[in-house]
């Protein structure tokens, strides 16, 4: 398969723009497209620096390219030279079941791919669903792999939480009380050890116990809770690409929990992993290497990190990923439909901004707040420069102080988040 790397190393193609970086390297770097005049003409080849961390927001309205750039962005990665990749692994976190396409190849676009030089391929992609929804894949005919969490990581505070109980009512203290005891005796136990710790506590009423064992009865059916808990440290391999489908779980407060849970164990590894490396710089060679550096995809970020409300994932994004991230290796790639709907901290933290098209003035707005001195002129503006083509994007790059209007180049792999069409084409 030949790539967009493979033409620069032949010199086929020689100028390219570099975001994310100021040094005049040209390795490690992820193409993204070309510049687009305002005659609609193309310039030269831009890429993104992918040896640093970097914090990247993806927004336009429905329709416009954000899961396909996104996607665009994970085939890159898995691009990357050998000695480079191995030492980054990527996790998407798909909240509508799109993902699992990678492994195909872009036979929907074979005349777009030509004019770039390009062949549809497919890529080796990792599938996880929760434990209690692999059947339903399965039955598709999709290759996927379980997923589940712990049930005894969670804490009481965290249940309460979880079942939007306050952790100081009746109901929050008999979490709390069961959940603790459970913890402290054994390390692991099943919900039906905590349902019988529950109906045996004697300073609970009954109405109170059976209220507690609903909940418990209901976060059963969810299917990503267990004794044990499958495929969380598998997520992370260097070189690899790892889907985290969520679509499954209806309720957003337990979407936003495994991803924060999940969150969390990254960066804690990775915390680690860091100070492995600091140790091994020493000359320390008694360490272990610990996990890859991980980019995360979040696909509908706005309903992990809202602007006007807190879940459960909202304090491990945005303190420990967003605004932590950088030291230990962790970068964070948010895609929204809605700036305006995002936690402002995205908008204002992120190094590198891709926005498609936008005509909600709320939308717009969001990022004028944030619009950089370094701007010529609004956003607004530049939004509309760029037309109603799609897969047209107008980039803020922080690292250089500058912004771009470029035309994306086309996926390599079948994309998943296409628009149905009530007219099917004949074969």
């Amino acid at each position: 398969m030949e790539t967009l790397t493979d033409s620069f190393a032949a010199g086929v193609v020689k100028k390219r723009y570099i975001l994310g970086r100021n040094d005049e390297s040209d390795i490690g770097v992820l193409h993204l497209g070309k510049y687009l005049a305002l005659d609609k003409s193309t310039g030269s080849h831009v890429a993104l620096d992918a040896l640093k961390p970097h914090a990247i927001l993806i927004c336009g309205k429905r329709g416009y390219g954000k899961s396909y750039t996104m996607g665009t962005l994970i085939e890159e990665l898995s691009l990357l030279q050998p000695d480079i990749r191995e030492n980054i692994a990527s996790l998407v976190i798909d909240t509508m079941g799109i993902f699992w396409t990678l492994g195909r190849g872009n036979e929907q676009q074979p005349e777009l791919l030509n004019e770039w030089g390009l062949q549809p391929t497919g890529f080796d992609v990792d599938v996880f669903v929760p434990a209690g929804s692999i059947e339903q894949y399965r039955n598709r005919h999709i290759d996927v792999k379980p997923f589940s969490i712990p049930i005894s990581h969670l804490d009481g505070y965290e249940w309460c939480k979880l079942f939007k109980v306050g952790n100081v009512s009746p109901l929050g203290v008999l979490l709390v009380r069961v959940i603790g005891n459970l913890r402290q005796s054994q390390s692991a136990f099943s919900f039906d050890d905590i349902i019988d710790g529950i109906m045996d506590d004697e300073r609970s009423d009954i109405v109170t116990k059976s209220a507690a064992e609903n909940h418990f009865k209901a976060a059963i059916s969810w299917g990503v809770f267990e004794t044990e808990g499958v495929g969380i440290t598998e997520l992370i391999r260097g070189g690899a690409t790892s889907v985290l489908d969520v679509s499954t779980l209806i309720n957003h407060t337990v979407r936003a929990a495994v991803v924060g849970i999940v969150g969390k164990d990254i960066y804690d590894r990775r915390l680690e992993a860091r100070r492995s490396y600091e140790r091994m710089v020493m000359g320390d060679t008694d360490v272990e290497k610990g996990i890859p550096m991980v980019w995360m995809f979040i696909d509908e970020a706005h309903l992990f990190v809202p602007s006007d409300d807190e879940t459960l994932a909202s304090n491990v994004i945005i303190n420990e990923w967003l605004r932590q991230g950088r030291q230990p290796g962790l970068s964070i790639i948010f895609a929204t439909q809605r700036p305006a709907a995002i936690h402002p901290d995205v908008i204002s933290q992120c190094d590198v901004v891709m926005c498609h098209r936008l005509t909600a003035r709320d939308d717009i707005s969001a990022l004028e707040a944030i619009r950089p001195t370094y701007m010529r002129e609004d956003i607004g503006d530049s939004i509309r420069k760029m037309g109603l083509e799609r897969g047209i994007a107008f980039i803020v790059d922080d690292t250089s102080e500058a912004a771009h209007i470029v035309k994306m180049r086309p996926r390599y792999s079948w994309h998943g988040g296409n628009e149905p069409s009530a007219l099917m084409e004949k074969e």
